[in-house]
């Protein structure tokens, strides 16, 4: 992921400030580049927000326009920015998700709180900005997200694409699918099978199951996939 865009809705100055630098620390242990910027009062939110942001935090109790008020004017003209509410007293829960909040920070700001919070965000951003790469099926030209992709099999020189939503079938060989795959999410398990590491369930001494499927593992790449496998869940950790 290139980037993330924060805006930070919040009329006092210590309480930005206290989010902002919790904010830039997750990011930094994350190694993803953020821009942070700042409004101080729904009102100004209102007028001045023309899209753009990737995640917005609006503390609730705000003199004039409040946070709830500020994220109904939102969803108007935004309805895919990820929302957090930040509040002292957790009281505006159900109401704030009926505008799709995507959850709460309680002030002051827990680190540990909010990275949970983050993470589940980030994976959320991760989804939609999901590469689509295009598979040749006959004459058409089908476009599907790479993370949709449980595993490619080749079959009777033809290839198999399958995904959380269907299976594709594939013109192309098998090489020349697994080339539009990143190589760190993506695996190579058997002459026969690529797999996404993201859909891996468990691994027995001969196969790997994904996404209830056991699919085998050819001798000789049992022990790089394993490495691949922990250095993908590592990273998604």
């Amino acid at each position: 992921m290139e980037q993330v865009r924060v805006l930070v809705v919040e009329d006092d100055d210590r309480d930005a400030e206290e989010l902002a630098q919790a904010l830039h620390r997750f990011f930094e242990e994350e190694r993803v580049a953020c821009e942070v910027s700042r409004m101080c009062d729904g009102a100004e939110f209102v007028e001045r927000y023309r899209g753009g942001a990737d995640i917005v935090f609006l503390d609730i109790e705000m003199p004039g326009l409040d946070g709830l008020s500020a994220a109904r004017a939102l969803r108007e003209r935004d309805d895919g920015v990820l929302v957090f509410f930040v509040t002292r007293c957790a009281q505006y829960a159900l109401e704030g998700y009926t505008v799709d909040a995507t959850g709460y920070v309680l002030k002051p700001v827990a680190y540990g709180s909010l990275k949970e919070h983050l993470q589940r965000a980030m994976s959320r951003l991760a989804r939609r900005r999901a590469p689509l790469i295009r598979l040749r099926s006959g004459r058409e030209c089908v476009f599907v997200s790479a993370d949709l992709i449980a595993y490619v099999e080749t079959m009777h020189k033809r290839t198999l694409v399958h995904t959380v939503t269907g299976d594709i079938r594939c013109s192309e060989a098998m090489q020349a699918v697994e080339r539009k795959l990143d190589e760190r999410q993506f695996f190579r398990v058997h002459a026969s099978f690529v797999v996404n590491l993201a859909y891996v369930d468990t691994v027995t001494p001969k196969d790997v199951v994904v996404r209830g499927v056991a699919l085998p593992v050819s001798k000789h790449r049992k022990r790089f996939f394993m490495q691949a496998l922990a250095e993908y869940k590592g990273r998604c950790l």
